[in-house]
């Protein structure tokens, strides 16, 4: 399982999940930041990535038959890096994870809602 963390996401996160032995990228690190949030999609797309992110203007494009390879939508009261990163390692650490792939997923920090809708 592959991940692209949007630019939204604190590094802090995005080193959790390299802790934690993913292959994730940033946007930053590979030079998309401040790029579309289709420009976005497609990398990952073409690069089998789920997308992390806190933007909620992904669902505009996840609704327009987008297609895509899985969508984590971090949509926390309390931002806080240590608060989001603590509620992902407990569901990459659960049998959960593997419902991430192909899914759009929306994570708070009480629910965890899966739509399936144009995933590969």
């Amino acid at each position: 399982m592959k991940f692209l963390t949007d630019e939204n996401v604190a590094i802090s996160v995005f080193r959790t999940i390299k802790k934690l032995g993913f292959d994730v990228k940033s946007v930053m690190e590979i030079g998309l930041e401040s790029k579309s949030d289709a420009q976005i999609l497609e990398f990952a797309l073409k690069d089998n990535r789920i997308i992390i992110t806190h933007d909620k203007d992904f669902a505009n494009l996840f609704y327009t038959n987008k297609k895509h390879k899985g969508i984590i939508l971090l949509k926390f009261k309390k931002q806080n890096p240590n608060n989001i990163s603590n509620v992902l390692i407990k569901i990459f650490q659960s049998e959960f994870k593997d419902k991430l792939e192909n899914n759009i997923i929306i994570i708070s920090e009480h629910k965890i809602i899966i739509d399936r809708v144009n995933s590969i």
